[in-house]
């Protein structure tokens, strides 16, 4: 048996700020511009778990990257042409694209829409290097909305609804209907946040659903009010979230 441990750690990306655990164990280390620095000072605490060898999963917090509900056109044809509709894509909503930014999308099939996240390319860059110094193996790397919607995914019954994540202020919010992604919308809370996210999701609802059809809202964290009719389900949160 090795003598590390199966389970992968994690680790959180922030715009300031890296973190590595929970509650009274979780470690954060501060950064200005990108990451590399905190990075190395992890490395070099002797009980930071960084060893030759160990598992991490990488989150990008939600408020560093940039999400995209993308809808896979006919006729597109191997990596090269997604991969091109895919920088269109970002440059028109977000009017972002390379080399400052990198894309990554979530697997699925191409006749049906997904979810890509753009995270800037010093961030990747920070994190690639880290591993192969210290010869890491890294699971997920991924953004914060998709590791959470990928570890709560077998509670999401509803073909109906939408996943709240919540965290220090910013909620990213997906809405699906026959169990297909309609939109995605990341914001901070603010003074009005909770109002407009709601009317955002009534919106989507009205929509996208049929009338007077209920919707289940999956919360990790508080979450925005629900449409009238629709009901709240509270889900697990890692620690990170709230």
């Amino acid at each position: 048996m090795s003598r590390f441990s199966a389970e992968a750690r994690r680790l959180l990306i922030e715009q300031d700020a890296i973190r590595v655990g929970h509650g009274s164990t979780q470690r954060r280390r501060a950064y200005e511009w990108a990451p590399d620095a905190a990075l190395a000072a992890l490395a070099a605490e002797p009980d930071g778990g960084v060893m030759r060898g160990s598992r991490w999963d990488v989150l990008f917090a939600d408020a560093v990257v940039r999400y995209l509900i993308v809808r896979w056109p006919p006729g597109l044809r191997g990596a090269a042409e997604r991969e091109a509709f895919l920088a269109l894509r970002f440059r028109e909503v977000h009017g972002i694209g390379a080399p400052e930014w990198r894309i990554v999308v979530e697997r699925g099939a191409t006749d049906f829409p997904v979810v890509a996240c753009a995270v800037p390319a010093a961030h990747i860059e920070a994190v690639s290097a880290w591993g192969r110094e210290h010869r890491l193996r890294f699971g997920s790397v991924t953004g914060e909305f998709l590791a959470a919607y990928n570890r709560v995914r077998p509670e999401l019954e509803s073909p109906f609804g939408a996943l709240a994540v919540q965290r220090e202020g910013r909620v990213t919010l997906g809405f699906w209907r026959d169990a297909q992604w309609q939109s995605l919308r990341s914001q901070p809370l603010g003074p009005a946040g909770d109002m407009s996210l709601g009317l955002y999701l009534e919106s989507q609802a009205l929509r996208s659903g049929l009338p007077g059809e209920a919707g289940v809202l999956y919360c990790i964290g508080e979450g925005p009010r629900v449409p009238v009719g629709w009901r709240k389900h509270a889900l697990r949160a890692e620690g990170w979230e709230g």
